[in-house]
């Protein structure tokens, strides 16, 4: 345990790699001068900042524990309620992609016996590997290849999910830093979605406006992060740790009600009695507890602040709950959905196997609009994968998926003394499976947000499996601080 001398191959890169960054930090700041020494008064205050922005990335870089968490946190920035690409978000993507590839190239040269070591893995990188060969299918089906282009980027954001399950595996903090660290960005999400609803209630110009104001995105982070949040609570010890966990479930989850998304709603419903099932009777005693304890914390919370309009939007949210019974028959966005998945499967029927290829679309008759619609986003998720790229794609990431369960499921269940990493698997699976309801409405292949966290899930899950199977087995290697 904690040897770091098992592993000479990565330190040697690691002291090249910060001997590089080192260079470019001093180069960086002779360039900066030169340009200060124009006198250009732009120059002379960037210099600074250039300093500091350099001494970040060479910080974030030599450390890669360090600057995961710096990744996963900043995705808040990608989760923002603003239409098109802001410019940070760009800043964002770049620096995401050149994290992956710097991890990926680096273990695959010094590494590469930690990089596919579960079945998960081997389905999510022959998956992945093959997605550019589907842009043939693309050009002979006719699609548009600026759309198929926003889809595999979209679906590029699956490969966090390596670095998050080597670091879970093998760092000797990993399931407490990346568990810890996704709660914390999850809640951050619904302290923005927050910010966004109360803005739409001062703008409120009626009752009924007041009732219906919901905050429609974020909906899958904030179902993920309320039952992570959770699932801490119920093992919580001491009461600072009590405190924080009770806040971000508080957050998540009165975050996730505000979207007003009856999807994500049952997927939560079927998290929690997932998780009911999974623990044992101590534990179910405390969900209910804690359940009813939320409940007043929120329901106080909301009266301090909009005082007299909380049975307002306590009415909208019931009403909203309820209709969910009718909703397959009366509501016409539901029932609409139910006619496009149903004319996707008729092509899908005609090439079952190899699928069209991102950016194709096709015509269904949209009864809400009452026009014929083309469109290339399926809302079913799973035909929506099946429809794009065949049996092969769905077969791949449902194996995937039931793989991550699988892996997280036996980490919770071990009888291993190693209490993060059982709650990381636990953490990592049940949302998961919470998916699998909305994902029939809901399409999580295709949008970021959801792509990002069902990949830190999964690698929670799969890398709390390895690292028990570790622990099992003395002929691993012995986990480390390295990530």
């Amino acid at each position: 345990m904690g040897q770091i001398a098992s592993n000479p191959p990565t330190i040697k890169f690691s002291r090249t790699g910060t001997a590089i960054l080192t260079a470019g930090f001093i180069v960086g700041i002779a360039i900066t001068l030169g340009l200060a020494n124009t006198g250009s008064i732009s120059f002379v205050i960037a210099l600074p900042v250039a300093i500091l922005m350099v001494g970040a990335i060479c910080v974030f870089f030599a450390n890669p524990v360090l600057n995961l968490m710096a990744a996963i946190l900043g995705f808040v920035l990608m989760a923002s309620n603003e239409t098109g690409f802001q410019a940070i978000e760009i800043a964002y993507a770049a620096y995401l992609l050149v994290l992956l590839m710097t991890w990926l190239l680096r273990h695959a040269f010094f590494d590469p016996e930690k990089i596919l070591t579960e079945k998960a893995d081997w389905a999510l990188a022959i998956f992945l590997g093959l997605l550019p060969v589907t842009l043939i299918l693309t050009g002979v089906f006719q699609g548009e290849f600026r759309i198929a282009a926003s889809e595999l980027l979209s679906l590029s954001m699956l490969l966090i999910y390596f670095p998050v399950k080597h670091t879970v595996a093998y760092h000797k903090l990993g399931p407490k830093i990346i568990l810890v660290t996704m709660i914390v960005m999850c809640s951050t999400v619904a302290l923005s979605n927050t910010f966004n609803y109360a803005s739409d209630l001062s703008n409120a110009i009626s009752l009924s406006h007041i009732a219906g104001s919901r905050v429609v995105v974020n909906d899958g982070l904030l179902m993920i992060g309320a039952l992570m949040s959770l699932i801490l609570l119920v093992y919580a010890r001491g009461p600072t740790s009590v405190l924080l966990s009770i806040s971000a479930l508080a957050l998540t989850f009165a975050g996730l009600i505000m979207t007003q998304s009856r999807g994500s709603w049952l997927a939560f419903l079927l998290g929690t009695l997932s998780l009911i099932l999974l623990v044992r009777t101590p534990a179910r005693i405390k969900l209910l507890t804690i359940g009813g304890s939320i409940t007043l914390v929120i329901l106080g919370v909301g009266y301090a602040l909009i005082g007299p309009f909380l049975n307002v939007v306590l009415e909208g949210i019931i009403e909203r709950f309820g209709s969910i019974t009718m909703a397959f028959s009366q509501d016409l966005s539901l029932v609409n959905r139910f006619r496009e998945t149903s004319a996707v499967f008729e092509k899908i029927i005609v090439n079952p196997l190899i699928g069209y290829g991102p950016g194709v679309s096709y015509l269904f008759y949209d009864i809400v609009h009452q026009v014929t619609h083309t469109d290339s986003f399926v809302h079913n998720g799973y035909v929506g994968l099946w429809y794009k790229y065949g049996l092969w794609g769905l077969g791949l990431v449902l194996y995937f998926w039931y793989s991550s369960i699988k892996s997280g499921l036996y980490a919770f269940r071990s009888d291993v003394s190693d209490r993060w990493a059982r709650l990381a698997g636990l953490a990592g699976a049940v949302p998961l499976v919470a998916l699998t309801v909305s994902t029939l409405t809901q399409n999580p292949f295709f949008l970021k947000n959801y792509l990002f966290v069902i990949a830190l899930a999964a690698g929670l899950a799969t890398g709390a499996g390895q690292r028990i199977s570790q622990k099992l087995n003395t002929s691993t290697p012995p986990i480390t601080n390295h990530g």
